[in-house]
């Protein structure tokens, strides 16, 4: 009996030395223990010691995959724009709401996220989200369908008249922000919760025609359990999907090693969240009355009712919305904390832009798109803030669709490519004292233009994959950083040293630790 389970052992352990051996040519990398290799990389730490010691391009395999690090950002342009790292890898279905596992603009490949990231695009087009329509912004010089008539935005009524909707809708969640921060009326509190729900209620919106209360109970339960997943995802709880086997655990030991049932009531609260919402539109669609993405995709469900190959689907639609929902939600919400943040650690650049805003926009109202010519700091902090922080670690995962080459290195089909956003803004071959917060980096010579930086900025991607939403975030941004700053002087609370950055991070995102500021009004 024991000789046989010890052959067994045996065999099984042959078999995993050469099902994982490294390919001939491969990129160098680490030692890999049989069947598990190590734990999969989720922050800077471990990826920038990777890089110190193996270069620019690393090979480190989880379970049965295998992943490729990018830590140089020529050599990451250069492998996204290719069409054969166009894809997600397999196991990105596993968090699909999707019924079928193949729509949204994140995790589906192939047909379906052409359709569907087409979709999408579409209609954040018709909503002024292109780099033609931000520069018609900035002209008032729109099309002349965006001009002449109304839209209703959570009670308000947006008039197109010279101003882009979204502009607006951002406005009026920014003024909700800045009546929201008066009513703490000075008193030093941790990151407002309406971070976050400014920036779901131009989503939300834009999708569901809803927008939420800043302190309502609506999208409590939806925060609760967000944040217990992201504070509580380890590399741990990502093993299964490197490693199948461990999926054939009981449920108790999956939930004690892997907290799979913080995961699944997550998206089990995210899958009736939206069912509820395309429930109701289902049952209030009016085709001479399309308000929203949503009603937009229902049409072109019932225009296709009956066709067995439609694209048109209502679980791919909860993922469509999924996406939106997680990625234009949280993104911004982290990307304010770090602004609040730096404006309490560096004050004498909120006073230089406090100037800006003042000698250029009158104080009954807010600052607009239309004022960023003369306010290049403003757009200059913001860009300083998304490198400096690179609060999205790691640039979201491709896979090889074939054999293939990075660099001259042999990479096999389905290999896990992975840019490292950190090192790529943190590479002295790219950015001056990278360490160093410095926004006078996006800045002319004289300060007095803001001026892109050509080769090392990586916060929305690039090639296929880049971020729907980058037009639309980049406004968000500029516009709420400048109502903070405009209305509030941020502050750490007197005696406090806040120059100690402690970082906490959430599913692969760097945060500053929860700490208590000030927002003193200035009027």
């Amino acid at each position: 009996m024991w000789v046989e389970i010890v052959l067994l052992f045996v065999l099984v352990l042959v078999y995993a030395v050469l099902r994982d051996r490294r390919p001939r040519n491969c990129p160098p990398g680490p030692f890999e223990i049989p069947f598990f290799g190590g734990l999969p990389i989720l922050y800077e730490g471990p990826a920038e010691d990777l890089k110190k010691k193996y270069g620019d391009v690393v090979m480190y395999r989880t379970g049965s995959y295998r992943s490729v690090f990018l830590f140089d950002y020529n050599t990451a342009k250069e492998a996204m724009a290719r069409l054969e790292f166009a894809d997600r890898p397999d196991f990105f279905s596993t968090f699909s709401i999707d019924d079928q596992k193949l729509g949204g603009v994140v995790s589906s490949n192939g047909v379906h996220w052409q359709h569907d990231r087409r979709f999408v695009l579409r209609n954040l087009r018709n909503l002024g989200e292109t780099r033609a329509f931000v520069n018609a912004i900035a002209t008032c010089l729109q099309r002349k369908r965006d001009f002449f008539y109304n839209v209703n935005y959570g009670g308000h009524t947006l008039n197109r008249m010279g101003k882009s909707y979204l502009e607006e809708a951002i406005n009026i969640e920014a003024k909700a922000l800045v009546e929201d921060l008066k009513k703490y009326g000075g008193e030093a509190i941790n990151y407002p919760d309406s971070f976050r729900t400014v920036a779901l209620n131009i989503i939300w919106q834009m999708v569901a025609s809803t927008r939420f209360d800043l302190r309502g109970t609506e999208v409590e339960v939806i925060y609760r359990v967000s944040k217990e997943f992201q504070t509580k995802m380890t590399p741990m709880m990502l093993l299964p999907s490197f490693v199948p086997v461990l999926d054939y655990l009981p449920k108790c030991v999956k939930n004690y090693l892997f907290n799979e049932h913080i995961v699944d009531e997550f998206f089990d609260q995210m899958k009736a969240v939206v069912k509820e919402t395309i429930d109701q539109h289902l049952k209030n669609y009016d085709p001479d009355n399309v308000r929203d993405l949503m009603d937009e995709y229902i049409k072109g469900m019932k225009e296709s009712e009956g066709d067995y190959d439609t694209f048109f689907r209502k679980g791919a639609l909860g993922q469509i919305i999924n996406d939106l929902f997680q990625a234009g939600s949280d993104t911004v919400n982290y990307q304010l904390k770090w602004v609040a943040y730096l404006l309490a650690r560096y004050p004498e650049y909120a006073t230089r832009m406090q100037q800006q805003i003042d000698a250029v926009v009158p104080r009954d109202r807010m600052v607009s798109l239309d004022d960023k010519p003369g306010l290049p700091l403003i757009e200059a902090f913001m860009m300083e803030t998304m490198r400096y922080s690179s609060m999205i670690t790691m640039n979201v995962q491709r896979s090889a669709t074939r054999d293939t080459t990075i660099n001259g290195y042999f990479i096999p089909k389905d290999t896990i490519i992975v840019v490292s956003n950190y090192s790529v803004h943190h590479d002295p071959r790219y950015w001056e004292e990278p360490d160093k917060f410095y926004p006078e980096r996006f800045l002319d010579e004289k300060g007095t233009k803001f001026t892109a930086h050509k080769q090392g900025f990586f916060a929305f991607g690039s090639g296929r994959r880049q971020c729907v939403g980058e037009l639309l975030a980049r406004m968000e941004l500029f516009l709420f950083t400048a109502a903070i700053v405009q209305h509030f002087d941020v502050r750490p609370p007197d005696g406090v040293d806040i120059t100690a950055e402690d970082i906490r991070h959430y599913a692969g995102v760097r945060v500053p630790d929860d700490r208590k500021l000030v927002y003193k009004p200035r009027d």
